[in-house]
């Protein structure tokens, strides 16, 4: 248990640090609420829904906006560690690999829900939708979805961080293996909502799913890669 709670630790004042030098920056989480509004806008301004309409569209196009929106923060997962070289340093520590992982996925993952608080009340606003009263069911399955999304594109960003055109080669890897996990969550969501279908229970239950087979094959993935 000792064990068990000093790594812990280590996981989460890597993940602070992230946070914290993000905010004190203001570079990722800025960059990904700029980057999410301007897709609403231009998507509102684009289809101008009915009401109807914009119940029926607003699954689909809210985890388009958190995919590409996510996209633009795992680009920069290991930014700092590169601009410092303190990447070898995290690797050289006497830590697991596994505990690196975990803190860079706990941080990724707090920008990335900080970003949805933002977008979904603003996405209603926008689209004129009343669904308010459903709002924390609509977290929920974002939440179940966004564990999957981020602990897949951490791995896949450590992957490619040493490539040429990482932000291309990391979005070519992650659409089609996150495409189901989006399928879930759009079919979730929209019976959530009541516009597709009057169970999300299935759905649902797929999230669980994936996110338990991302988060168990994405620590031990990332050791391999690494040291690779």
């Amino acid at each position: 248990m000792t064990e068990l709670m000093r790594y812990l630790r280590g996981a989460y004042r890597i993940a602070w640090k992230d946070v914290v030098g993000d905010l004190r920056r203001r570079a990722t989480l800025s960059s990904m609420i700029f980057f999410a509004v301007s897709v609403l806008v231009v998507f509102q301004m684009a289809f101008e829904p009915t009401r109807q309409e914009a119940l029926r569209l607003l699954p689909g196009l809210l985890w388009i906006t958190v995919l590409f929106t996510s996209l633009v923060g795992l680009g920069r997962v290991f930014q700092a560690e590169e601009e410092d070289g303190a990447l070898e340093g995290l690797l050289l520590s006497p830590m697991p690999r596994g505990v690196l992982f975990l803190g860079k996925w706990w941080g990724n993952l707090l920008l990335t829900l900080l970003v949805e608080l933002c977008l979904v009340p603003l996405m209603l606003v926008l689209f004129n939708v009343d669904a308010w009263m459903r709002l924390h069911l609509v977290f929920g399955v974002l939440l179940l979805g966004t564990l999957g999304l981020t602990a897949l594109g951490v791995l896949l960003a450590a992957m490619t961080q040493t490539a040429r055109s990482r932000e291309t080669l990391l979005a070519l890897l992650l659409l089609p293996l996150v495409a189901p996990l989006l399928v879930a969550g759009v079919q979730a969501t929209g019976a959530v909502l009541g516009s597709h279908g009057p169970d999300a229970t299935p759905w649902v239950r797929l999230l669980l799913v994936f996110d338990g087979v991302y988060l168990v094959m994405a620590p031990w993935a990332f050791g391999w890669l690494v040291e690779e």
